[in-house]
């Protein structure tokens, strides 16, 4: 016959392998969904019809993908508040799951910031110049990676460009007339939402020489960025992969002891 305290141990025990089991799921959906986007991004058609149906058809299968992680991210939730009713021991691993999910940006998060807006000129570069001096009028993804390493330097916190989270492994990239961020396109204007201190920002991309000057250094570009303060900010949690193919967590060190 078991004893409560035996009792309350299996008790916790099966809570915290349901857990890993819902997590198991969701980061095979984010590989799944990693998996099935390199596949599908291969077009063999030049024909612009099959352009059309082939774009189409990756973005509804993107869809439908991202349907399926946000449905096991909501049992993830619900198994998780159903483990924050339980006993202490299990309520510490929670609210440390919830904590780092929050550090990692898997979490929506609110506060007082910046928006920065970031869109192609509307003026037109002399008929003769040279084409370096005609990319000085188009948002670049180079703009946004400094903006953002910028911002952070200034001490954001948070920060998401047209919804998307920014986190460590979220990549910018040009691809062809759009910008992809965290795989996915988006064209101007670029709002990029930061939540830190407004003043430290602000002063810092509107320093001479800064992030606001380099749009004035040929002619005066100023129409292609806008920046306001906001009392209230929120940014949305990161929805993309979070699977790790290589990299994998170092385990607690050994300290030699002091003789």
């Amino acid at each position: 016959m078991s004893t409560p305290l035996e009792t309350k141990r299996n008790t916790w025990i099966m809570q915290v392998t349901v857990l890993s089991v819902v997590l198991g799921m969701l980061l095979a959906a984010a590989l799944k969904t990693q998996q099935t986007i390199k596949i599908k991004s291969g077009i063999t058609t030049t024909r612009f019809p099959g352009l059309v149906q082939a774009l189409q058809q990756e973005r509804h299968t993107n869809e439908v993908l991202r349907a399926e992680i946000a449905g096991y991210q909501e049992k993830l939730k619900k198994y998780q508040e159903a483990l924050g009713q339980g006993s202490n021991r299990t309520q510490v691993l929670y609210q440390d799951l919830e904590t780092a999910k929050f550090l990692a940006g898997l979490t929506p998060a609110t506060g007082p910031g910046i928006e920065v807006v970031l869109r192609d000129s509307k003026k037109r570069p002399p008929p003769d110049a040279p084409e370096d001096l005609k990319q000085e009028y188009i948002i670049h993804d180079r703009d946004i990676r400094t903006l953002i390493n910028e911002l952070l330097a200034a001490g954001a916190e948070a920060i998401a460009v047209n919804g998307q989270r920014i986190i460590a492994t979220s990549a910018i990239r040009c691809s062809g007339p759009v910008t992809k961020i965290n795989d996915v396109e988006m064209s101007s204007p670029f709002v990029v939402q930061a939540i830190g201190p407004p003043d430290t920002m602000e002063s810092a991309l509107k320093m001479p020489g800064g992030f606001v000057e380099q749009f004035m250094i040929t002619e005066d570009l100023s129409d292609m960025i806008q920046i306001r303060r906001k009392n209230s900010i929120t940014v949305p949690a990161y929805t993309g992969s979070t699977q790790f193919l290589y990299a994998k967590p170092v385990g607690p060190q050994k300290t030699k002891e002091v003789e």
